[in-house]
């Protein structure tokens, strides 16, 4: 009962709040750099989501966004769009947008810290990408999104076993690996690693994928490889009163909250926190994709963060290619989608043809 009057004192706090958050921080972008350069929706927008995610605890957020099953069959009603659900292995579900009889595919894996469920505005997104493929590419492309168990009901290793089910669902379609490309943003992109190094490191009692497969390419946005925030790393300071998801604290939180579920710490640790990682745990992820792209905000909190796993796996796959939006949040491409900004990111057309340059090199799909 105490828990529920405080989150509802939380609530009405930000409602009460947020006018005078939103109209400060409206004024300071015209002097602050890292908002100048952002149309006034992505300003307004960006402010109420940070404030949101700032004065509410993560739980009861959890509560107010519901479930990724319920978050898929709004968002295809708003976008006139048939609902396709299938049932996997180790108790997930695949959402599917675009045509079954395409053999491309792109397997995404949603962020929200393992602790939150799929958006619309990420789902708007990868829709985006795939209709861009098809208009301006030629190339017809299927998106599949998982439904991984989120914690505390699915602590490791239960989305990476869903995600592996995922995977090996597609190859029993009959889908090549050289026509799936693999994303993850976020808490996903933490989750699509552990994909990789459980192909390298096999995690007791999880399902593997057949030796012998190289997937197309895999994308990491703005990717969450450490779970806890290091003490000396700058961005941290440095973005945290730009970046949608702060302040540090913050990333704490959803970090205990993966930590504290984990069974055995000296044999999870490193699939789940890149600083963890032993030497040569990377070794032969280029013999697992084809090629990496990894993307980061140059002014969200998890910068350096990104910076330093991006070096972390670029000696291990020399097509590894990091790029950095200078004023980008975490997350940022999305964020255009969630208040309907028609003046996208510069890292939109980028990933959408990065996305193409790797299916067309495959020269196969229909």
């Amino acid at each position: 009962m105490l828990t529920a009057l405080k989150n509802a004192a939380n609530l009405v706090a930000f409602f009460l709040t947020l006018p005078v958050v939103i109209i400060y921080r409206f004024l300071l972008s015209f002097f602050v750099t890292q908002q100048r350069s952002k149309p006034w929706r992505r300003v307004v927008g960006d402010e109420a989501f940070r404030w949101f995610l700032r004065t509410q605890n993560i739980p009861f957020i959890a509560t107010l966004f519901g479930s990724s099953h319920g978050a898929y069959v709004k968002w295809c009603k708003k976008s006139a769009i048939e609902p396709r659900i299938e049932q996997i292995d180790c108790e997930a579900q695949i959402f599917w947008v675009g045509e079954e009889d395409c053999d491309r595919v792109i397997l995404y894996l949603h962020g929200g810290g393992f602790s939150l469920p799929l958006t619309d505005y990420s789902m708007s997104f990868w829709k985006f990408v795939v209709d861009m493929l098809q208009e301006v590419e030629g190339l017809k492309v299927r998106l599949a999104m998982l439904d991984y168990t989120l914690v505390p009901d699915g602590s490791f290793p239960v989305p990476l076993c869903q995600t592996v089910e995922a995977v090996n669902h597609l190859l029993r379609q009959g889908v090549k690996p050289e026509n799936i490309q693999l994303t993850g943003d976020s808490a996903g992109g933490n989750l699509l690693n552990q994909f990789f190094l459980h192909m390298l490191h096999p995690v007791e009692g999880v399902p593997l994928v057949k030796p012998g497969v190289r997937f197309k390419g895999a994308y990491f946005m703005s990717p969450w490889p450490f779970l806890l925030p290091r003490v000396g790393v700058e961005s941290y300071t440095d973005n945290s009163q730009h970046d949608i998801v702060s302040p540090p604290e913050k990333f704490a939180d959803f970090g205990r909250r993966v930590l504290s579920g984990l069974q055995n710490e000296a044999v999870d640790l490193p699939y789940v926190d890149a600083s963890y990682a032993p030497d040569g745990w990377y070794e032969g992820y280029d013999d697992l994709v084809e090629s990496v792209l990894i993307t980061a905000g140059g002014a969200e909190c998890l910068k350096d963060d990104i910076l330093e796993f991006a070096d972390i796996l670029g000696k291990a796959h020399k097509d590894t290619r990091l790029v950095v939006d200078r004023f980008g949040v975490h997350d940022d491409p999305f964020l255009d989608f969630l208040i309907g900004e028609k003046r996208l990111t510069e890292l939109t057309p980028l990933i959408i043809q990065w996305v193409a340059d790797r299916f067309q090199s495959s020269n196969t799909g229909m």
